[in-house]
């Protein structure tokens, strides 16, 4: 057993004289192949990996292949042939199995054709190729955790100078998947470490836009006054999607600002601000934003603008704060007018009493005329 690289060396001697006839080193039991070496054709290309390893002698008929490849492994037989038309074949040595190790190909993982949307389960693919021995390992890995394959097998399931292996997993794309990674990772006896491929499952997951608007789906200003709406789309994957307006149905071209950012899940969120002049004919208008992906339109959100006759400026405003301070002082105002009143109400009732006693005492004593 050699490794893939390695030089082999098939030994063949001749004993005693055998009839005129070329000797053949053979791969495999088909003889209509053509010969690995034929002494009487020997190759003069400097690119041959074949060689005599004593050129010349009438005894021995070994080889030596040069950087052997796993196309390389069979059995090998040193045949002797009887000269004639056509030659036959006079004697076959045991024949010499080769076997070469070769090492896995690096893992292909191949996953949906196109992007599939949020909570949709997708099929994922891993193959490996060209290795000997058979016995292999192949796991899936989900962000560092182990996920269990749907099925996994190694062809040829005969025996074989090389391998394949195949497995498919499936995996539920979730939002919180824009940043996961799907490896496909394989353990092998002639790999010094694990060899691994990874799938961005980002690349795989769309994620439909969250619409909302401000301050509300329904507005009320005052004629001729500048109403801002702004329209938001949030959490959504990838930066495909752009927003667009429409007054009563029809696109409008009203100047709007735009603005994206990317949240720290990875998620995109995207911005428009609509700046209308609130005109008499634009009362009960209804304002619709929508989002946009490779040119069709999603799911809309409506904003109805209700327009009042006043003139802007003279709308009047409610202020919390005015009213509940107007309400404490009254409060406080009825409490010091209730404390007054109360005082003098007892200042009359004591001069009353003062005024009253000597009375009862002049009359308690006549006498003292």
């Amino acid at each position: 057993m050699l490794t893939a690289g390695e030089n082999l060396t098939l030994h063949c001697m001749l004993k005693g004289f055998g009839p005129p006839g070329a000797v053949k080193w053979q791969k495999g039991t088909d003889r209509s192949q053509p010969p690995v070496y034929n002494d009487k054709e020997p190759s003069s290309s400097p690119t041959s990996r074949v060689a005599r390893i004593i050129p010349g002698s009438n005894m021995d008929y070994s080889i030596r292949i040069s950087n052997i490849q796993l196309k390389d492994a069979g059995t090998y037989f040193c045949l002797k042939y009887k000269a004639g038309f056509p030659e036959t074949e006079y004697k076959s040595g045991m024949g010499t199995e080769v076997l070469v190790l070769a090492t896995p190909s690096l893992p292909k993982i191949t996953g949906p054709p196109g992007r599939v949307d949020s909570g949709a389960s997708v099929t994922f693919n891993c193959r490996s190729d060209g290795f000997f021995p058979r016995i292999i390992t192949l796991t899936w890995i989900k962000d560092r955790r182990t996920i269990l394959a749907s099925w996994i097998a190694v062809v040829p399931p005969e025996e074989s100078t090389s391998y394949q292996v195949m497995s498919a997993v499936n995996v539920t794309l979730t939002e919180r998947d824009v940043k996961s990674e799907l490896t496909c990772q394989i353990h092998h006896s002639t790999l010094p470490g694990p060899l691994q491929k990874s799938f961005k499952l980002g690349d795989a997951l769309r994620v439909t836009p969250k619409m909302s608007v401000e301050p509300g789906q329904l507005i009320e200003a005052v004629m001729n006054e500048l109403v801002t709406i702004t329209c938001s789309a949030k959490g959504f994957y990838p930066n495909d999607t752009g927003l667009a307006w429409k007054e009563n149905g029809s696109e409008t071209d009203l100047p709007m600002a735009e603005s994206t950012t990317q949240d720290y899940d990875g998620m995109f969120s995207m911005r428009s601000i609509l700046e209308i002049n609130a005109t008499e004919q634009r009362n009960h208008s209804i304002f619709t934003c929508y989002a946009v992906r490779n040119s069709q339109p999603l799911d809309p959100v409506n904003v109805t603008l209700k327009i009042h006759r006043e003139e802007a400026g003279q709308r009047p405003s409610f202020n919390p704060g005015v009213w509940v301070g107007f309400g404490l002082n009254k409060i406080v105002v009825l409490l010091l007018l209730f404390f007054f009143l109360r005082k003098m109400l007892s200042q009359e009732n004591q001069g009353t009493s003062g005024a009253a006693a000597p009375a009862r005492s002049l009359q308690e004593n006549p006498a003292g005329q």
